[in-house]
């Protein structure tokens, strides 16, 4: 290369160098460097690693030159920023105990990736090998389905030389640092030479570091949507493996839907090849946000006068695909905010079972509403409800954990079905998941070598099921009676109390159950569909947008709505007790908050306000009165909404109810002082 080449390819790599200072200082990774230089200069650490967060397009913006590196290349692109960085350290004497930039490591992550006509995009299995041929970066959303054991890998070692006149034995100038995509094997070995002698270098085992990875398989979203839930395991062929190490490893959960970024790397089990994608992304949870539906902004405007006219009429139209508006209102208003609920520091999901002689119709509506959260799972027999735990398909780990439905359906609902048909270790397992609100998975002295150990994860996602009317006690009903109780016979309290809400689907007066199986039997005798007759605003697809709009919705409480519902459940505990305890479960308060959040979110509310409270409290009341047969609030359950209770229940006299209801309610908790525990 003659004089005025180098000449010319050192104006260029200036040039680059110049950029990458740049983008570093307007990114803020720069302020970060001298952060974590400050926090080096107390350790001892052999390597300094900075992990450098780059957003590809805006790199691309100030050098499409860099931003082709950073795509195609990402081994050169890191240690182009080394270098960068190394000089800023040096300069600045941020670091002054470097003394050579083999002790320096920089792992670049992006976040985000642009995307090149789908071809980075992996959508199945069969994309794998069309990247790792590319050797460019991939793209993936999905659902995780099950995560190894945590295992070791080698962060970085040192070399020395064997000469002990070399140069190269002492000093820190041959250190091996793990880069993306290396196997154990490529990165600690025994063949490397000395620069200086020529000699065989040793390793110093007493300076090698260790971090943590983990193996997660992940199904694509665009499967995952098509495969159906009672199928889902036939997908598990479609599963992508992902590398995940370091503090990563720590906020992997399966269940959750993840966007990761990633290069594929080829490893040999077994004479089996397999690909994995390595991650190089921090990763981030997908999160969709859609406008309001016109129709459902139109009757918001129409019933805003009324702080709950808006939430009931969408129970009254919700599931008009299945069944005739009216019917199983209750049950459809509970599924509604059942959908809502998410888990907070206060609140908890919301999970319904459902007691009826129509089990089908019941059913039918469970699972139609399924459709409205993407991550949905049905129970069948031989599926598991907390995972199971395999010996590694990948050789390098304890163990595998394949996740179950409950872990599955973090992000939507695990629909169980008929309760009563389950296992009694499966009842079990349900029992404890719903009481201690975590799923938990056993894994037994074969896989851990010693004691059996205990994998814990939040529970996220909501439960909903039924039972046959036919295991209930039957009571007979006499017109002048008030309060019809509702109760399992075969089922145990524990059981029951595990769920937030029990919703008794034939509880109510004589004529209004009549009334709706006439309704019922006639749609069913229709040769039309049954929603076909009725006209009304807001469609399923609406309901479908509205709901994805409304689920991302974060109302606070409010001091007077959080006060009132605490009110009322110390006032309830106490007024229910008895010589054998309390007909109020312990996690009630928990509930009815959930119950008030949900609500607001459906009035789209920013707050959570008194008028959400009363309403959450009124259907918590009426609940233990359906189940119970009482009511200090003279409430009555109505699980039906007959022609005749239109105008009670959706119309301005229900308003007036309320109103009576919250001021009964103030003075039924101002006698919570004079009551006894």
């Amino acid at each position: 290369m003659d004089n005025i080449s180098v000449t010319d390819h050192l104006k260029k790599q200036l040039h680059d160098f110049e950029v990458i200072l740049k983008y570093l200082d307007q990114s803020g990774n720069l302020s970060l460097v001298k952060t974590l230089c400050d926090k080096y200069k107390k350790s001892k650490n052999l390597v300094h690693i900075f992990k450098i967060l780059i957003d590809p397009s805006d790199l691309i913006e100030a050098s499409a030159k860099l931003g082709n590196i950073i795509l195609q290349d990402h081994n050169s692109a890191e240690q182009l920023f080394k270098q960068v960085i190394y000089k800023v350290i040096s300069v600045l004497e941020l670091l002054p105990q470097i003394i050579s930039a083999s002790q320096l490591a920089v792992i670049i992550r992006l976040s985000t990736l642009p995307v090149l006509s789908k071809m980075n995009t992996i959508q199945s299995v069969r994309c794998m090998s069309r990247l790792y041929n590319l050797g460019i970066f991939g793209h993936i959303t999905g659902i995780v389905t099950g995560l190894s054991s945590v295992s070791k890998y080698t962060l970085y070692t040192r070399y020395t030389c064997t000469d002990g006149y070399c140069e190269g034995y002492q000093g820190n100038h041959f250190i091996r640092i793990h880069t993306p995509g290396a196997s154990e094997a490529q990165t600690v070995r025994c063949d490397f030479t000395c620069t200086f002698c020529g000699s065989v270098l040793k390793e110093d085992k007493s300076n090698r570091t260790l971090s943590d990875r983990i193996v997660l398989e992940m199904i694509p979203e665009n499967i995952m949507s098509k495969v159906h839930s009672n199928n889902y395991e036939r997908s598990g062929g479609q599963a992508i493996p992902v590398i995940v190490r370091d503090d990563l490893t720590k906020i992997v959960e399966i269940g959750e839907s993840y966007e990761i970024i990633g290069t594929v790397r080829k490893d040999l089990h077994d004479d089996k090849i397999t690909l994995m994608l390595e991650l190089k992304k921090e990763i981030s949870t997908k999160k969709l946000l859609h406008e309001l539906p016109r129709n459902v902004l139109r009757l918001y405007k129409d019933r805003k006068s009324s702080p709950w006219s808006f939430v009931l009429t969408l129970a009254y139209m919700f599931g008009s695909d299945t069944v005739t508006p009216g019917c199983y209102f209750s049950l459809k208003l509970y599924l509604l905010l059942s959908l809502m609920s998410q888990r907070t520091t206060k609140t908890k999901p919301l999970h319904i079972l459902s007691i009826s002689a129509d089990t089908e119709l019941v059913s039918r509506l469970m699972q139609f509403s399924l459709r409205f959260k993407d991550s949905s799972t049905s129970f069948l027999t031989g599926h598991s409800l907390t995972g199971q735990v395999t010996s590694d398909k990948y050789k390098s780990f304890n163990y595998f954990i394949e996740g179950g439905l409950l872990h599955l359906s973090q992000n939507g609902v695990c629909y169980v079905g008929n309760v009563d048909r389950l296992k009694n270790s499966t009842r079990l397992q349900l029992q404890s998941a719903l009481s201690g609100g975590k799923i938990v998975t056993d894994i037994g002295p074969k896989y851990t070598g010693g004691l059996p150990q205990h994998l814990e994860q939040p529970l996220k996602g909501q439960v909903w099921g039924y039972i046959d009317d036919i295991y209930c006690k039957k009571k007979q009903v006499r017109d002048e009676e008030e309060f019809i109780p509702g109760s399992c016979a075969d089922v145990p309290k524990s059981f029951l109390d595990s769920f937030s809400i029990i919703c008794y689907t034939d509880c109510g007066d004589i004529t209004s159950n009549d009334e709706v199986n006439y309704q019922i039997l006639q749609s069913t005798l229709e040769t039309t569909h049954p929603s076909s007759n009725v006209d009304l605003p807001v469609s399923t697809e609406d309901f479908i947008q509205f709901l994805k709009f409304a689920i991302h919705l974060k109302p606070r409480f409010t001091k007077e709505a959080e006060t009132l519902i605490h009110s009322y459940y110390i006032t309830c505990r106490k007024s229910r007790s008895t010589s054998d305890g309390t007909d109020v479960p312990v996690n009630a308060d928990q509930t009815i908050l959930s119950l008030a959040l949900s609500h607001a979110k459906l009035a789209i509310r920013n707050e959570v306000t008194i008028y959400d409270a009363v309403a959450a409290i009124k259907l918590y009341e009426e609940y233990l009165t359906c189940r119970f047969g009482y009511s200090m609030l003279t409430t009555q359950f109505v699980p039906h909404l007959t022609s005749g209770l239109l105008e009670q229940c959706l119309g301005p006299q229900n308003d007036e109810l309320m109103h009576q209801f919250h001021k009964n309610l103030l003075r039924y908790c101002s006698l919570a002082s004079g009551l006894e525990e």
